[in-house]
């Protein structure tokens, strides 16, 4: 991020942090569901055990498509529209397009657009430079501050 507090571009984590969430997001619920049926939660009735495989690997693929085509980990300012990329799938809108900006205490971002779309944006505590540069350069974009989530000082007193 840049030093004077202002960011036109944001990108969550390094590539390696990045591949690690998406492995977790398929493997864990998986290893979970075959750790279950093998039996090391303790549960006694064979037909549970066997039900969680299934369970696991659904929740797995679940999570896996939600870590490659929907998390965005990549947000740019491109002139008048906001480009995204999530790892599989990318997307832009016009600057004007974009509603609000919604910073969740549980690590991640929601951008909602003026069609009702959300774009959910991994990370939450590094991207406050790259919204002070969003709400410069379109100043109609709400941008939340949640009572639970820790808003910098500098964020506060610059808007």
């Amino acid at each position: 991020m840049d030093d004077d507090r202002i960011a036109t571009t944001y990108t969550f984590g390094s590539l390696f942090v990045r591949t690690a969430a998406v492995l977790a997001a398929f493997a864990a619920p998986v290893a979970i569901g075959i750790a279950a049926a093998a039996g090391v939660f303790g549960t006694d009735s064979l037909w549970q055990r066997i039900a969680f495989v299934p369970l696991g690997l659904i929740v797995g693929v679940v999570y896996g498509y939600l870590a490659l085509f929907r998390i965005v980990y990549r947000l740019r300012i491109d002139g008048d529209r906001l480009h995204w990329r999530a790892v599989l799938r990318g997307g832009s809108a016009p600057l004007t397009d974009v509603r609000q900006v919604v910073p969740h205490p549980r690590n991640y971002t929601t951008i909602v657009l003026s069609d009702g779309r959300r774009i959910h944006v991994a990370g939450v505590h590094d991207v406050w430079p790259f919204l002070n540069a969003l709400r410069r350069v379109a100043p109609h974009i709400q941008i939340d501050r949640p009572l639970a989530l820790h808003t910098p000082k500098w964020f506060r007193t610059e808007g």
